[in-house]
């Protein structure tokens, strides 16, 4: 009898997690609690450290764990996932290893001009060196951000 071999096709997996999210690229080079704590005490966020599904990358013989942090809206169903970007020199998303956190909005549709005001809010953060949307078409490693 002979054997078929099927293909998991992952792009189109991708595309349907994906569909209707937002991105946002953040470079602020300071500690994920304090960076944390900014946005819960000034943008009235309410993100906690994430412990259900570990981030993991296995790379060189090692694992690193990346932090992901959730918050939610009561008033809808959109969540705000928060990755930290670098562990120990590796990047979750290598393509965008210039970055420190990678903010994947889910769940509900957000207007641009919402979106805009949002990163324009984080700007305004100390220690936010550059917030910039993202595309899913421009994260090769789109994989690794889902849980």
């Amino acid at each position: 009898m002979a054997m078929i071999k099927q293909k998991l096709d992952m792009s189109q997996m991708n595309h349907e997690y994906f569909d209707e999210t937002r991105i946002l690229g953040i470079m602020a080079p300071v500690k994920n609690y304090y960076f944390i704590w900014m946005l819960n005490s000034f943008l009235d966020f309410n993100f906690s450290l994430y412990t259900d599904a570990p981030v993991e990358m296995h790379k060189k013989n090692r694992i690193y764990r990346f932090n992901l942090y959730t918050s939610t809206h009561t008033e809808s169903s959109l969540v705000h996932y928060l990755y930290q970007n670098q562990c120990d020199g590796e990047a979750l998303l290598p393509e965008l290893k210039h970055l420190d956190f990678i903010w994947l909005m889910k769940g509900d549709r957000i207007a641009d001009n919402r979106c805009h005001h949002m990163m324009e809010n984080i700007k305004k953060l100390g220690n936010v060196q550059l917030v910039t949307e993202i595309t899913v078409d421009q994260i090769k490693n789109i994989s690794n951000l889902i849980i």
